[in-house]
């Protein structure tokens, strides 16, 4: 039986996940779309680089795993006579905030109210019974683009009016291309203060695993969620409430007997309960694969969820030593970019090429990544303060 490793660029170790499907007698085909031809291993055996799915990997039994937003779009596209296994009703709920909800209130779980929207007036009224601080989002989207945190009705106006050039945006039209999203639908939410969990997980045939959980700290800056950085968790309590509330919320998100990956955005409802902002049929990104490696030590975390998932084996998880973190870098002027420079504890593992040019927008605070550092922080007090004034210890060199 084939395994297809679809988004063979991402870096989580696509080599490692090939050898344990070869451990159970399937056969790996890894695939990537020719954009990302440059970041793939030239030599991993079986690369193919296409566009698409083409008949020869899409028909044939077997298991696809989409490790890229690209392919998972891909792969809601097999036909119905494909004997590839693939969870299109996942794939289907994960492109949509208002599905997701709607999903787990069918079931009787707790759900981000969300309330779809289709003018400036609907929205303020909406908005007016939910309560600020209120969320104006795209229902399809990823990695922030298209949400809007309004804290009163005129910040609400204005946003809807900013949400509409940026549709316009290249960023944007690039998002929606990769999602293959036809509607551009609008919802409002409540915003949930409080702490954020990111998190992946494996779905198997019996069971759900988490792979890594990560604190995450995001601010609010013009109007717009911007993330700070990621810090490896292991509080028994939390790792527990988690693990139970992704084994619900995936016992009616997932069908029965399928093999997953699965990434959560995750805060608390007012009630207490743990809720699910979003989700994807894929692994994180924004560096957290790398973290994920560094932390696992010696092993890797995502083949040892990959190993468990086909043997039904929790015993096979890789544990993550607590406390590494990433976190992120930012120009607060405009400016050319000429470097990062770690003033303390830390490894740069990703910046913006020398010489990049960071523009100020007229009527918004300066506020754009530039890299990103790798370090460790003994507790998560001491995470969150130094993403919150990391300008302190990540020098930003512009000329």
């Amino acid at each position: 039986m084939n395994i297809i490793i679809a988004g063979a660029s991402f870096p989580c170790g696509v080599r490692e996940l090939g050898n344990v499907a070869l451990q159970y007698g399937f056969t790996p085909t890894f695939i990537d779309h020719p954009h990302n031809a440059a970041s793939t291993d030239a030599a991993l055996a079986t690369l193919r680089i296409e566009t698409g799915l083409p008949d020869d990997v899409a028909l044939p039994a077997g298991l696809f795993l989409p490790l890229l937003e690209s392919w998972v779009s891909e792969g809601r596209k097999l036909p119905e006579h494909a004997m590839l296994q693939f969870d299109k009703r996942a794939a289907t709920i994960s492109r949509s905030k208002q599905a997701l909800s709607a999903t787990l209130a069918e079931a009787g779980l707790s759900h981000v109210r969300r309330f779809r929207v289709g003018t400036v007036e609907e929205a303020l009224r909406v908005a007016s019974e939910c309560g600020y601080p209120t969320v104006l989002r795209s229902d399809t989207g990823y990695s922030g683009r298209g949400i809007w945190v309004a804290n009163s009705a005129d910040d609400l106006r204005d946003f809807w009016d900013r949400q509409s050039r940026e549709r316009a945006s290249a960023d944007y039209v690039e998002m929606r291309s990769v999602l293959d999203a036809d509607e551009d639908e609008l919802i409002i939410e409540s915003w949930l203060a409080g702490d954020e969990w990111s998190i992946d997980c494996v779905v198997g045939p019996i069971g759900t695993y988490l792979i890594r959980v990560c604190e995450k700290v995001t601010t609010i800056v013009a109007g717009r969620p911007v993330t700070l950085g990621y810090r490896i968790t292991d509080t028994a309590d939390l790792l527990e409430e988690l693990r139970q509330a992704i084994e619900r919320w995936c016992r009616v998100i997932f069908h029965a007997g399928l093999v997953s990956f699965a990434c959560f955005d995750i805060r608390r409802h007012p009630n207490g309960d743990l809720v699910p902002l979003d989700f994807g049929v894929r692994l994180g990104g924004d560096s957290i694969p790398l973290l994920v490696r560094h932390a696992g030590q010696s092993r890797n975390a995502y083949a040892a969820a990959l190993d468990a998932a086909l043997t039904n084996d929790p015993r096979r998880m890789c544990p993550l030593r607590a406390g590494p973190a990433i976190v992120h870098a930012f120009a607060r002027q405009s400016g050319t970019f000429a470097g990062l420079a770690v003033l303390g504890q830390g490894e740069v593992i990703h910046s913006r090429p020398l010489g990049f040019v960071i523009r100020k927008t007229e009527g918004v605070p300066v506020h754009r990544r530039v890299g990103t550092v790798l370090t460790h922080f003994r507790s998560c007090e001491e995470f969150y303060s130094a993403c919150h004034s990391s300008s302190d210890w990540i020098q930003v060199n512009l000329s």
